[in-house]
C-alpha cells in the first residue's frame, strides 16, 4: 500500500539526514537518488493531493531541500556515513564527518545545511568565545552595511552562532560560516610557488584586500590579522575574501591576540599592545604582497626584482611609525592601480598559474 501524505510528511519530520528519506543507494549513486527523489515527488506534489494542496506544497519544497542535501553528500563522499559527531542549534542540526583543521585557538569542521557547503569553527576552549563573538560583530556589521554590493563578495558569511557544551559540560562558542568553495588560501598559493608570482598576479590579490580594507576601516573596524591563511582567492574569478575576523577590534582599541607564527607580519604598534588603526592592516597587507612577489624571512620585503614604482608603494605601508605610515586603503589602491597601469597597460584577466585546492570559511 503506497504511503499517504500523512505518512510522508511524518517520514520528513523525522528525518535527521539525507539517508532517512531516500534509503539506501547501493552503488547507483546520483542515478538511484535522482529515482527515489521522483517517486517521492509524484507523491507529494500538491497536483496529487487534491483539497491537501497547501500541505502538500509544504512537505514537497522540504523534499527539494532534502534533494539537495542528499546531492551535497553524494559529492562529498558522505552519504549513508555515520558522522562522527554532530552539533545541534536551535535552528538546525550539523553533522561532522571530517577531522578538524586545527587553528591557534578554534578548530574548523567541514558541514553542510540547507544553505549549502559549510564550516563550523568552534572555540577550542571556552576562554576564547570572546574572540568568535568578535567575529560575529563584525561580519554582522559587514553584512549590514554591504548586503547586495558587489564589495559583499570580498567577505565571509555568518549563518548563524550558538553555543554547545563539549564532554565536561563547557559551553563554547559555534560560529557557523559558508564554505568559500574553489578557494586556496594565500598561505597555499606559497607552498606551491614559493619563488613568488608575477606582479601582475600578485597585483589582483592585493587590490581584492585593499578593497576588503577600505570597506572595513570604513565602518569603524580593523581586521587586525592579514595573514597568509586569511586571505582567500578564486582562482576561476578573481575574487577575493578576507576571513577569521576574531582579532577585529573597533579602530582604536588594542590588538586581542596575535598569531604567534606569523608575528613577524605585525607591525610595530600589534607586537607592543598599543592601539590599531588602518594603517595596521594596511602594514600586514603588505608583508603578504611581499611575500607574493617572492619576499623570504620573518618580516618579508618586496625582492630587488619587483618593479621600482611598486616596490616604493609598499615601503609607503611598512614605515614603523603609524602617524607615517600609509592609512587610506582606497588611495592606495588607486595608487597601486595607476602603478600597475604604466607598467603593463590595461587590466586584463590573467589565467592564475595555481589551481584552487580547497574550501575555506
Amino acid at each position: 500500500m503506497a504511503p499517504t501524505l500523512t505518512d510522508l510528511i511524518a517520514q520528513l519530520e523525522q528525518a535527521r539526514r539525507p539517508a532517512d528519506i531516500f534509503g539506501p543507494l547501493g552503488d547507483g549513486g546520483a542515478a538511484a537518488l535522482r529515482r527515489s527523489y521522483r517517486r517521492l515527488a509524484a507523491s507529494l506534489h500538491p497536483d496529487a493531493n487534491p483539497g491537501q494542496e497547501v500541505a502538500a506544497g509544504a512537505a514537497f519544497r522540504e523534499l527539494q531541500g532534502w534533494y539537495r542535501a542528499a546531492q551535497q553528500e553524494l559529492r562529498a563522499g558522505t552519504y549513508g556515513a555515520q558522522p562522527l559527531f554532530t552539533l545541534e542549534s536551535a535552528r538546525q542540526r550539523y553533522e561532522c564527518f571530517a577531522a578538524a583543521h586545527s587553528g591557534e585557538r578554534s578548530d574548523l569542521y567541514p558541514s553542510a545545511g540547507s544553505e549549502g557547503p559549510l564550516l563550523l569553527k568552534v572555540a577550542r576552549a571556552p576562554q576564547t568565545n570572546a574572540l568568535l563573538e568578535a567575529e560575529v560583530q563584525a561580519l554582522s556589521q559587514i553584512d549590514r552595511a554591504m548586503a547586495g554590493q558587489p564589495l559583499r563578495a570580498h567577505f565571509p558569511t555568518l549563518v548563524e552562532r550558538f553555543l554547545a557544551a563539549d564532554p565536561s559540560g563547557r559551553r563554547r562558542q559555534v560560529n557557523v560560516l559558508l564554505r568559500e568553495q574553489g578557494t586556496l588560501s594565500l598561505a597555499e598559493v606559497l607552498r606551491a610557488a614559493p619563488g613568488g608570482l608575477h606582479p601582475a598576479d600578485a597585483a589582483w590579490i592585493f587590490n581584492r584586500i585593499l578593497a576588503a580594507l577600505g570597506v572595513t576601516h570604513s565602518l569603524g573596524l580593523v581586521h587586525g590579522a592579514v595573514l597568509p591563511q586569511h586571505v582567500l582567492i578564486r582562482p576561476s574569478d578573481h575574487n577575493g575574501v578576507l576571513i577569521d575576523w576574531t582579532a577585529s577590534r573597533p579602530i582604536g582599541a588594542r590588538p586581542s591576540v596575535i598569531a604567534s607564527a606569523w608575528a613577524g607580519l605585525y607591525p610595530p604598534e600589534a607586537v607592543e599592545g598599543r592601539p590599531l588603526g588602518p594603517a595596521s592592516d594596511l602594514f600586514m597587507a603588505a608583508r603578504c604582497l611581499a611575500l607574493l612577489l617572492g619576499g623570504s624571512g620573518p618580516a618579508p620585503e618586496p625582492p630587488a626584482s619587483t618593479p621600482a614604482p611598486l616596490r616604493r608603494l609598499i615601503a609607503t605601508c611598512l614605515i614603523p611609525a603609524p602617524h607615517r605610515r600609509a592609512d587610506d586603503a582606497w588611495q592606495l589602491l588607486d595608487d597601486f592601480r595607476t602603478a600597475l597601469g604604466r607598467l603593463y597597460g590595461p587590466p586584463t584577466f590573467r589565467p592564475f598559474p595555481i589551481q584552487a585546492i580547497g574550501e575555506k570559511a
